[in-house]
């Protein structure tokens, strides 16, 4: 009887317009994306390449949403990512200097200076400034199962009366995974796990082998599978379906979670939000806005008043406990549901991580995924993959999946709250403007092919839940609403223009710049299916 985990690093990106030419001013949605390829992408990068220098086979899950792929593969933001770590290396030079007093601070300053001079030299030439090959060449490898998504972020549940837009989003997302990495995706990821019944049907439809859903949407079924959440189960058309974990976001993020341990390094404190403008040159310029630097300096203690010192070595030893910790209650918990369920060749659980929600607030997270990893056979876990466990794809137990998320509550109420759901009306509407364009101009080339693959664009960027979640937790609203009301207000030219017959075409240029994301777009996506 094997004992298996399976971890999927879930990425997020929303889409950035970028400047053109000579690096300028960072804003705090830009300043994100370069913090996760420091914090996140290169770093994971580096632990795939020490498995493969161990030669230990090891397979980890990643989802690159196609946003992300396009903003990674962009040369114009490879450029701003290599002036953005000159600024960082920098301001470390002064911090070495403000901290030159204080043994402690000093020793964290060297050491997040050193980290940005390393990403640059890894960035510059080991990848040079290509990031996408490497995840690509590790997926060929076998050290990474690359899954296939939707082209945005898009809660497929707000169009389960739209299987136009549905099927869009995940023939945008199919294209996408092919153009960034070449061959076809076994795994669909369901954007937070948000399933209602009929999608599996359009997934399926598009060549996917498997999905993963919330738990509860296998646990509420109409036909609760015998070996409940531990072994795959399939869909009548026979898309098989892995259980996420329902107690790993709590364990995790919970106020008594791995993330909140006082010995960790606060994320929230940044001197970027600290310490006078002119002290945080060139990073911060004056009259700039305050974003954060990197340069982070306390502990996370639950005593507000009590300023501790980030301990890098303590923190390490927490790393260490919270890894056993965790490996003793998923190898406890899988010892009890092979006893419970009579399985005869494996038990799995799968671990999905949200990793821009783990970056922000947990820094030493993929640390801890680390020595996960490399102490899970101590405790009679095997690390796998679920490409891995579909040879019996066929024999699986049928089930009927509820409705379910693993936003919010659990049925992604975050999503259309008090605070968004205007959004929805607009989305709703241009999306019956976009399947009825589509059908209306089925075989229409030159000016008019170019103004319908822009508002197809528009419109999937409008719908990416990023936004929404953005505005819910007040996290760069301002950023959320521009974006978003950008997007809805070019697909609304986009109509007007066709309705009128007339068209700018410097604006239109001007905007297929800009918003130069899936550049191969066919508007003919959302046409109703025959």
């Amino acid at each position: 009887m094997t004992k298996k985990l399976v971890f999927i690093i879930k990425a997020n990106q929303e889409f950035i317009r970028h400047p053109k030419g000579e690096f300028v001013e960072v804003e705090p949605e830009t300043n994100s994306l370069f913090e996760n390829i420091t914090d996140i992408y290169i770093p994971l990068l580096s632990l795939l390449e020490k498995y493969e220098q161990e030669q230990k086979k090891v397979t980890i899950g990643l989802v690159l949403p196609p946003v992300l792929c396009a903003m990674l593969e962009n040369q114009e933001l490879q450029n701003m990512y290599v002036s953005w770590l000159d600024l960082r290396i920098a301001l470390g030079e002064k911090e070495i200097v403000r901290c030159a007093s204080n043994p402690q601070l000093l020793k964290i300053a060297e050491k997040t200076l050193e980290n940005y001079k390393e990403k640059k030299s890894l960035f510059i030439e080991k990848y040079e400034q290509k990031l996408i090959p490497a995840f690509a060449l590790f997926h060929k490898k076998g050290y990474l199962e690359l899954l296939g998504t939707t082209g945005t972020d898009v809660f497929l549940p707000h169009y389960q009366d739209m299987t136009e837009v549905i099927s869009a989003q995940i023939e945008t997302g199919l294209q996408a995974y092919r153009k960034s990495f070449g061959d076809f995706p076994e795994g669909f990821w369901i954007p937070e796990l948000g399933f209602t019944p009929g999608i599996e049907k359009l997934v399926k439809a598009f060549g996917y082998s498997y999905t993963v859903l919330d738990a509860r949407s296998v646990l509420l079924s109409s036909t609760l599978p015998s070996k409940g959440i531990f072994y795959p189960g399939r869909t009548e058309n026979s898309l098989a379906v892995f259980t996420a974990d329902p107690l790993l976001q709590d364990e995790i993020f919970d106020e008594e979670g791995f993330c909140n341990n006082e010995a960790y390094r606060n994320e929230s404190r940044d001197i970027g939000f600290e310490l006078a403008a002119a002290d945080l040159q060139p990073v911060v310029v004056s009259g700039g806005a305050r974003i954060s630097t990197g340069y982070k300096y306390w502990s996370d203690s639950f005593d507000e008043d009590d300023d501790l010192i980030y301990d890098m070595d303590k923190a390490f030893e927490q790393v260490k406990k919270d890894a056993v910790t965790f490996l003793n209650e998923k190898g406890e918990l899988l010892t009890k549901a092979a006893e419970a369920t009579n399985a005869q060749d494996y038990v799995t659980l799968v671990c999905p991580l949200d990793a821009e929600k783990l970056s922000k607030n947990w820094g030493e997270w993929l640390k801890w995924l680390e020595l996960v990893i490399d102490n899970s056979a101590a405790y009679g876990l095997e690390i796998s993959s679920c490409n891995s466990m579909l040879d019996k794809q066929y024999t699986y137990e049928k089930i009927l999946p509820y409705y379910s998320s693993w936003n919010g509550a659990g049925y992604g109420e975050t999503l259309l709250s008090s605070k968004n759901s205007w959004m929805m009306r607009y989305i709703r509407k241009a999306c019956e403007r976009m399947i009825d364009l589509a059908d209306r101009f089925p075989t229409d080339t030159g000016l008019k092919t170019r103004l319908l693959n822009l508002g197809a664009k528009e419109l999937l960027i409008a719908q990416s839940l990023g936004l929404a979640k953005m505005i819910e937790n007040d996290d760069n609203p301002e950023f959320a609403k521009r974006r978003f009301e950008d997007s809805i207000n070019a697909f609304t030219d986009v109509f007007d223009s066709l309705g009128s017959n007339t068209v700018s075409t410097e604006w239109l240029t001007t905007l297929e710049i800009y918003d130069d994301v899936f550049p191969w777009m066919n508007y003919r996506i959302f046409s109703k299916k025959k």
